[in-house]
């Protein structure tokens, strides 16, 4: 199959776009030029879209508005919508001469309508598909089928490949069983394998259908039971199995549109998370509330210093230190403190005299002698003021340690100053979150947060769903070859049973071959494409494996994982221990390992292969492409182009190039004067500008920045 020629109105940016592509067997590539924002992968979309239906937009068309964006939403409006598409099928007819080519062109139109309004509705796409002829066109009946044989679903994101989502085979974010189940379904779809599979399908009811007459065998016997039995359990795996393949695309689905949402998060995040930056905001400002409140406490204790004892005392040291000495000088004396009193009131009470004698009452000479003591405690209480005054002085001048107000001083003008500075610094804080949180636009962030789960959670019950199914696949299996036997035992013991017991058997055998042909091819051409995927590989990177090189081979496992090895058959991870010029390159060769070893002829439609690429890598990749694809089709920007002129001139045979009005003036010398903002066309090369797709170069657009 190979396009010819597509057209589209009214999709998105592509309002009313025309183009060609290349059908030569020589110069087989096509590129189409166009920087950012000028269309390329609109026009991958709107491929798929023609050719795969609805379920190829992104996101299976949910949410993806097709009409232009500019247009305003007007009540009852209502836009169509069309691709269309012409392409060339190649199919060999046997004549007396022998086997010859035949070539049909076909031309589909594929459409729809809809509301200009925030939702976007539109009912689901019609396909229309006609043969094209000497004589005029053909309407082909269930055109999907034809369509479907062709270019088989499984195999869009080969033929049809984002350069940026081009990593889909080996890509970090899928597991690894969905990586798994991309590369095995692609491989067994473009070999050819489903016809096997459908080939056993229908052997099996025709084993079912035998099993049936066992029954009438014996009606009421345990051989009709075991019969019946089996029959449901046929019944019953063909379900399961379909459930199965089910839930496991289900899975796949969920698990895209959660890492589609995972990296809708991650890009709002890089612009910042509004939710979160107006609670960093609430946040800050509450430090700052604290840190003024603080800061105030600070001030009171700094200010509070100035009146306290301790500045007094540090500022009348030099006169205190000759009092300090008196006072040590009359302690020394005994005369302070002054210990009398407590000392005689400590005798009375103890009943005891310093002498030893009793004071007991009661006892000789005791109330003499407690008058005496009596009256010595009522002199000492009536000694001179004076006396106490430097009793007490003295006691608070020990309490008065020298200089320790201006080591208050130090530290709370540190504590001061600390909080200060924290102050000013969450101050800037608060306002760059104040600036952050007006420079972002509304972005739910929350609200994906809560899709991702929903997404998550869907994804983990059919994952769930299928696990359940295949063990109840297991189950069924066990129980069909053990009923099977006993079946098998009875049917020799009965006299019409031989005839049934070898319908089944040549079922069973067919059966068999098929199996192990599907097996068998598997195998076989699984190693063709893996050792093929290896060689161009290395090829596009150009890594010699004799010369050294890190990189020594690449292969598809028996598991259908795609494996990198370094030296020493040492593994490497494709996800992390390639850079993206070699990721890019593994994926590319495997697309190209693919289409080659199953000798489909078939378009390789590429949006931005070389991205991440520069040097003999965007060259070689280039090259290698072109070798192995039978129709190329590149989008190509100006500065993947760079570098690779001279491979163009050899191989392209159509290329076109798409300007985007809106680039003018900071990037577009001339003015298009086009007045709707749309996708337009013209006809210049690689190498050649013209008064509508000119662009400024770099050194322009620095020169007026700098004015």
């Amino acid at each position: 199959m190979k396009l010819i020629r597509a057209e589209f109105e009214n999709f998105r940016f592509l309002r009313d776009l025309n183009l060609e592509f290349s059908t030569d067997h020589v110069r087989k590539l096509t590129v189409i030029r166009a920087a950012n924002e000028s269309g390329k992968t609109t026009l991958l979309h709107g491929l798929q879209w023609a050719l795969y239906g609805d379920d190829a937009l992104p996101g299976k068309g949910e949410d993806f508005r097709l009409h232009p964006i500019d247009w305003q939403a007007a009540d009852g409006r209502r836009v169509p919508i069309t691709a269309t598409v012409e392409f060339e099928v190649t199919t060999m007819r046997r004549s007396a001469s022998g086997m010859r080519e035949q070539h049909t062109r076909y031309r589909l139109i594929r459409s729809t309508f809809e509301e200009i309004d925030s939702t976007a509705r539109r009912p689901r796409s019609v396909v229309r598909l006609f043969a094209l002829g000497d004589t005029g066109t053909t309407p082909i009946d269930a055109p999907e089928a034809l369509l479907t044989d062709e270019l088989p679903p499984e195999l869009r994101e080969v033929f049809f490949t984002d350069g940026d989502r081009a990593l889909s085979f080996i890509e970090a974010d899928a597991k690894q069983s969905t990586k798994r189940d991309r590369v095995q379904r692609a491989i067994r779809s473009l070999l050819g394998l489903e016809v096997l599979k459908e080939a056993i399908k229908h052997v099996r009811i025709a084993a079912a259908e035998v099993n049936k007459h066992a029954r009438q065998i014996d009606a009421s016997g345990e051989l009709n039971v075991i019969a019946t039995r089996l029959e449901a359990i046929e019944k019953d795996s063909v379900e399961f199995e379909g459930a199965l393949d089910d839930a496991k695309q289900q899975f796949a689905a969920f698990e895209e549109k959660a890492n589609d949402t995972e990296k809708k998060i991650a890009t709002a995040l890089q612009r910042g998370d509004k939710e979160k930056l107006r609670k960093d905001l609430e946040q800050t400002k509450r430090r700052l509330k604290q840190l003024d409140e603080q800061l105030a406490a600070a001030n009171k204790e700094h200010s509070a210093l100035f009146r306290s004892q301790a500045l007094a005392h540090d500022l009348l040291a030099p006169v205190l230190v000759g009092a300090y000495a008196m006072l040590d000088e009359l302690r020394e004396q005994g005369r302070i403190p002054n210990t009398t009193i407590p000392v005689l009131q400590d005798r009375l009470a103890e009943e005891t005299c310093i002498c030893g004698e009793s004071l007991r009452p009661g006892t000789a000479d005791c109330d003499r002698r407690r008058e005496h003591i009596e009256r010595l405690i009522r002199d000492s209480q009536s000694a001179d003021e004076l006396q106490e005054t430097i009793t007490a002085l003295y006691y608070e001048a020990r309490l008065q340690a020298g200089g320790q107000w201006l080591a208050d001083y130090r530290a709370v003008l540190a504590k001061r100053d600390e909080l200060q500075t924290l102050r000013d610094d969450t101050g800037r804080e608060y306002r760059a979150l104040e600036q952050q949180v007006d420079a972002i636009p509304d972005t739910d962030i929350q609200g994906l947060r809560e899709t991702l789960r929903g997404y998550r959670d869907q994804r983990d019950r059919f994952m769930a769903k299928g696990v359940t199914i295949e063990t109840k696949l297991v189950g069924l299996k066990r129980e069909r070859e053990e009923l099977t036997v006993k079946r098998d035992q009875l049917l020799r013991e009965q006299k019409k049973g031989a005839r049934i017991l070898a319908e089944l058997d040549v079922t069973q055998d067919v059966i068999g071959v098929l199996e192990r042909s599907y097996e068998y091819i598997t195998k076989e051409e699984l190693k063709k494409v893996s050792d093929l995927m290896n060689a161009i590989f290395l090829e596009m990177i150009g890594a010699d494996p004799e010369q050294g090189a890190i990189i020594r081979r690449a292969e598809v496992s028996a598991e259908f994982d795609i494996l990198v090895y370094g030296p020493n058959d040492r593994p490497l991870n494709p996800d992390r221990d390639l850079n993206g010029a070699s990721r890019r390159a593994l994926t590319l060769a495997f697309i190209l390992a693919l289409t080659k070893v199953s000798e489909v002829e078939a378009p390789n439609v590429i949006d931005t292969p070389l991205g991440m690429t520069s040097g003999y890598v965007k060259r070689a990749m280039l090259r290698t492409a072109i070798r192995e694809s039978s129709q190329l089709v590149l989008f190509l920007t100006h500065d993947e182009i760079a570098g690779c002129e001279s491979i163009l001139d050899e191989a392209a045979g159509v290329i076109i190039t798409l300007t985007n009005p809106a680039h003018y003036p900071k990037q577009l010398v001339n003015d298009p004067l086009a007045v709707a903002r749309k996708a337009l066309r013209c006809d210049c090369d690689h190498r050649h500008d013209c008064q509508l797709c000119l662009r400024r170069t770099d050194a322009q657009v620095l020169a007026d920045l700098n004015r």
